[in-house]
């Protein structure tokens, strides 16, 4: 059976798989490898629908053909991960990261002869856990993978803390009929075992399956996802495919976000572990935690856009479902002991950073030793100002430092300016509103401007001392920007305008504005005929209106009423500010972890807090600080990876159609979130504004709560964020 992705990609080609490595696997090696179980898969096991009458013995002689059993190095334990994930699209159980465990643990003791008979086939060993309810002298384990065809099982007492090794000859062997197809086991071992460890002997023994068996559910998943989505793009309904009714896109769009995450985030596990670095375990924890907790719902909404489709057993869904949820079961059954949670708070633990490359993370150190003084102090906002902190940036040359060089900027590349943007957001500092100038508007000038436009207002934009508001929404467009009313129309020297405007956050504060006006009311499409002015806000005939946010800031609505715009303000060509304003996107663009990173400032903020002064968590609420504290850290590095991936993406020169939104998504919903939790956790004085008596928290989870909204508004709605990820998935509109 030929299976191929809507994209042309075979099954379990994913974005962000390529080109990383995993532990002692360089990306290429990584990538034959799994070409080469692709290539072995397509003759011997093609489908999940082989699993009711496969042939594990044939697979597993196939195995040791191609070496796939002899990764008894600690090194290549990734690589055992890789193999048995490309098994999960096929819904084929071959236990080959069991094997490559037991081989490490035989390798060890010294069985050099029992690792070289793994490596050719005829060991063929399992691992499983000792049920609970043995009896006798007997030692029980349930639910062997591959049980009817294995040779011995390493057994696991977690309770004990014990690793026993049996041979099954002479075992009782009985198959648990169940929803594993190819069925567990259950091993009734009689005979004393040829030896025994102890667990704490191999601390990364139960981590690293744990891992493997995750790797095989979330494939399993992602295989029924694409099948999903060509289901979503061919199936019609009411005479339209499936996939372009908004409530089946955004379902297809909010499972392949999380399968993006989870893609990240074991991408990133096995990086850490590739070097040496100890926080592969944490970041392994988060993997596991992140699928744990989101993969049953991810099956179910693959499941529920193929509808009756398949709910029937000639599809392959239903296989797929059946591996997803028998591993999802095992990984349940076998969790460790300490969470996320525990290990941030009891064991002091911090979340590992993604890395932007050497280069990068230099810019991010000195940024955040730079504005030290700062980081712990009140929340900013557009409004907050201070002298001290905007010398800094004006001093070191910080201010442009995206631009190209040509421009007076700092021509730092993605990566760089994205590791600043970040670093910035989780300063916090108090420069006011500037960054929309630095950021949006000043790009777009360097692209499209006037030269002497552009000079005029890069310099200004350099000292620091020019806010630029944008004058893009009307009553009647908001994210349908190419809707909107507000007309310019030529006359000697220049532009009339006429229109109204909303929403103009930084109108307060700036004494410029970029104007959005149709010039060309008859252009179709209707994009095609709007254009942008760089307008002084003192004009005669501009009205301002302000408002208070939410937020705290101040907002304005602002009327035009035949306001002259001479025609030297005119940025790039009549008719086409729709450019124009792809320049300003593309400014925009570093900034997207800015939202991740001051989330991440408020969750170290809460943790600093929980654990300095337990007591401010009411004893009602207690029992959940660990597990809630572990969500939140979860979700923050799910969001985290995404950014990770948007950048390199945008490094790559292939652009970010689906992880720039997928982050945005992901990273203001979880500050929506994260808020909320700190204010459950911490009771009613985390609402307390800074300063106020009795306040927790400095006032952040209060002013993060009521601006939070806003992160999921602003630049483009959730929604809107979803609609541009179906698109770049190559769902029909």
């Amino acid at each position: 059976m030929n299976r191929q992705r809507p994209d042309g990609k075979p099954p379990g080609s994913t974005s962000g798989m390529s080109g990383v490595s995993w532990g002692g696997m360089d990306a290429e090696d990584l990538d034959d490898l799994r070409d080469a179980v692709r290539g072995e898969c397509s003759r011997h096991w093609p489908a999940s629908t082989t699993a009711e009458n496969g042939d594990l013995t044939e697979v597993w002689a196939v195995a040791a053909r191609q070496g796939w059993t002899d990764l008894a190095d600690p090194e290549l334990t990734p690589a055992a991960i890789a193999v048995q994930e490309e098994l999960g699209s096929v819904a084929c159980p071959l236990p080959v990261v069991d094997a490559a465990l037991a081989a490490g643990v035989l390798e060890a003791r010294g069985h050099g002869s029992a690792v070289r008979e793994i490596a050719e086939g005829s060991l063929r060993p399992v691992l499983a856990h000792v049920a609970r309810d043995r009896d006798g002298d007997d030692i029980v384990v349930r639910h062997l993978e591959a049980g009817a065809v294995a040779t011995h099982v390493l057994a696991v007492d977690q309770e004990a803390g014990l690793l026993t090794w049996h041979a099954l000859g002479g075992a009782v062997v009985t198959p648990l009929p169940g929803l594993a197809v190819p069925a567990w086991s259950e091993a009734r071992l009689s005979r004393p075992p040829e030896w025994t460890a102890k667990l704490e002997d191999h601390p990364d023994l139960l981590l690293l399956r744990r891992t493997g068996l995750a790797a095989r559910a979330v494939a399993a998943v992602r295989r029924t996802h694409e099948l999903a989505v060509q289901h979503a793009c061919q199936r019609e309904q009411f005479g339209r495919p499936i996939g372009s009714f908004q409530a089946v896109s955004h379902r297809l769009v909010d499972v392949e976000t999380t399968l993006t995450a989870a893609r990240r985030l074991l991408d990133h596990a096995m990086v850490l572990l590739g070097r040496g670095d100890p926080q592969w375990r944490t970041a392994a924890e988060i993997h596991l935690e992140f699928v744990t907790g989101t993969l049953a719902e991810l099956q179910f909404g693959g499941q529920h856009t193929l509808a009756a489709v398949g709910y029937f057993e000639e599809h392959e869904a239903p296989w797929l479902f059946r591996r997803a949820h028998a591993d999802l079961a095992v990984l349940s059954a076998a969790a460790g002991t300490t969470s996320v949670g525990d290990r941030l708070l009891d064991e002091g633990a911090r979340l590992p950073d993604f890395e932007l490359g050497p280069e990068a993370e230099r810019v991010r150190r000195e940024v955040l030793d730079a504005f030290a003084p700062w980081t712990d102090g009140p929340p900013a906002n557009l409004s907050s100002w201070d002298d001290a902190a905007r010398a800094v940036l004006r001093d070191r040359d910080w201010i442009g430092v995206g631009w190209p060089r040509v421009v007076g900027g700092g021509g730092f590349a993605t990566a760089e300016a994205a590791a600043f943007s970040e670093a910035i957001a989780y300063s916090d500092p108090p420069v006011g509103n500037i960054w929309m100038g630095i950021n949006s508007i000043a790009p777009m000038l360097i692209r499209t401007g006037p030269p002497a436009l552009r000079d005029l207002l890069l310099d200004e934009i350099r000292r620091g001392d020019l806010s630029v508001a944008l004058g893009y929404s009307e009553p009647g467009a908001g994210s349908d920007l190419a809707s909107l009313r507000t007309r310019a129309e030529q006359v000697p020297g220049g532009w009339r305008i006429n229109g109204q405007k909303l929403w103009g956050t930084c109108v307060p504060d700036s004494r410029l504005i970029v104007l959005a006006a149709r010039t060309d009311p008859q252009a179709t499409p209707p994009h095609a005929g709007i254009s942008l002015f760089l307008v002084d806000l003192d004009s005669p005939g501009i009205t301002v209106q302000q408002h208070r946010s939410l937020g705290g800031d101040v907002s304005a609505t602002t009327f035009w009423d035949d306001v002259f715009v001479p025609e030297d303000r005119l940025i790039g060509e009549a008719n086409q500010g729709w450019a124009a304003l792809g320049a300003a996107l593309a400014g925009e663009r570093v900034l997207i972890g800015a939202g991740v990173m001051k989330a991440h400032r408020s969750f170290d903020r809460l943790v600093r807090l929980v654990t300095d002064r337990p007591e401010l968590v009411p004893p009602a609420r207690r029992a959940d600080l660990r597990p809630e504290i572990g969500r939140l850290a979860v979700r923050l590095q799910a969001a985290r990876a995404l950014v990770n991936a948007a950048v390199e993406a945008m490094a790559s020169g292939e652009g970010a159609r689906k992880e720039a939104p997928m982050a945005k998504i992901t990273a203001t919903e979880l500050a929506e979130n994260l808020n909320a939790t700190a204010v459950a956790l911490l009771g009613p004085d985390a609402l307390c504004h800074h300063g106020t008596e009795g306040a927790v928290g400095d006032g952040h989870f209060e002013e993060g709560l009521r601006s939070s909204v806003m992160g999921v508004i602003a630049g483009g709605t959730g929604d809107i964020q979803r609609n541009l990820v179906a698109r770049g998935m190559g769902l029909p509109r």
